[in-house]
């Protein structure tokens, strides 16, 4: 009888394990971002492209204030434990991870090169979130590979952010737009840029 009861038990557990697993692996979980979350990590990631150089934020001088008696840990505790609003239940895009910030480097290394170029009326931004080579004046003969490298990062980046955010694969489109949106209006004056209703024009 005991062994009887061990290979059932054995059976169960094996059965349960089985179950717990395939659904683990059959679950996925994605994410939808309002617009406006797309649009404000596009600009943030943006700025960084431009202005990669910037002062670190100094940390506070002096002696932190100390926390007099019980009362202020007993405050911090309770405010922990209250439920969140319910705005702060949408989570912020993750736009800092490894991947995302060489992409930013390797564009903001070009993006002095780029942005002569687009002073020129040689290259413009196009409603992908991507670059196309224009009719300029003294354009530079490496036009092209500057167009190709800069496509390529972004979109590493685009794809990257829809994975590590656990979008859904369609949402790149609203990316791309996000991104598009951006970089029209952080064009400088002459630059091309195309609306979304595809007509172009020198800013």
């Amino acid at each position: 009888m005991r062994v009887v009861v061990t290979a059932r038990l054995l059976k169960f557990f094996s059965l349960a394990s089985a179950l717990l697993l395939a659904g683990c692996l059959a679950v996925t979980v994605n994410v939808h971002f309002p617009q406006e979350k797309i649009d404000s990590a596009a600009s943030s990631i943006e700025d960084l492209v431009r202005a990669p150089k910037q002062a670190p934020t100094d940390a506070p001088t002096g002696t932190p204030p100390r926390s007099e008696g019980v009362l202020p840990v007993l405050a911090n505790v309770t405010a922990w434990l209250q439920p969140a609003p319910a705005e702060a239940q949408v989570p912020d895009l993750k736009t800092r991870t490894p991947e995302i910030m060489a992409v930013i480097q390797s564009r903001a290394s070009r993006y002095p090169q780029l942005a002569a170029e687009m002073g020129k009326g040689c290259i413009g931004e196009n409603n992908q979130g991507l670059v196309e080579p224009r009719p300029g004046t003294n354009c530079s003969p490496n036009v092209g590979a500057l167009v190709s490298a800069e496509n390529a990062d972004r979109m590493k980046l685009y794809q990257t952010l829809v994975q590590q955010n656990s979008m859904p694969p369609g949402d790149i489109a609203r990316v791309q737009a996000a991104f598009a949106k951006q970089n029209r209006e952080r064009a400088e004056p002459g630059t091309w840029i195309q609306d979304e209703g595809e007509q172009w024009r020198r800013k």
